[in-house]
């Protein structure tokens, strides 16, 4: 990447600030979004037993710290902190920060990678002159 920030001007260098700057903010936004739909959907989908108000009934909890030790689902099955697929979402929800971060990572580096190239080709185009009189010159030296 810096052998190709080496062949901008600086006019190229600020516009290639701006665009990494803005592609991060969106990335950023689209992976809180990732985040919170992903969340969603393991605890929906994946650790159905996770407790869900909409889906589970408080069967024990403290009075005093309100934490829930128990609940139930709509077929009375009792479930509590220690079932396997409550013990097993955070980790599910660590795999996809790291998905989601990978992701990003990736998409940022590619697209900022993408536009530095554009940026010098366009740049190496316009010094070289119009088309044809590139043609014409390149015909002369033959």
């Amino acid at each position: 990447m810096e052998e190709l920030i080496q062949h901008l001007n600086e006019e190229d260098k600020s516009k290639l600030k701006r665009f990494s700057s803005g592609i991060a903010i969106v990335i950023v936004v689209l992976s809180l979004l990732g985040f919170w739909t992903g969340v969603d959907f393991l605890r929906e989908s994946v650790y159905k037993h996770y407790f869900n108000p909409s889906r589970h009934t408080i069967v024990e909890q403290d009075p005093d710290t309100m934490e829930i030790y128990a609940w139930k689902d709509a077929m009375g099955n009792i479930y509590t902190t220690n079932d396997p697929d409550v013990k097993r979402f955070p980790y599910g929800i660590m795999c996809l920060i790291l998905i989601i971060l990978g992701v990003g990572v990736q998409s940022y580096n590619l697209m900022v990678e993408h536009y530095a190239v554009m940026l010098v080709v366009k740049s190496r185009m316009l010094d070289s002159g119009p088309p044809r009189q590139r043609l014409l010159h390149e015909m002369s030296l033959e």
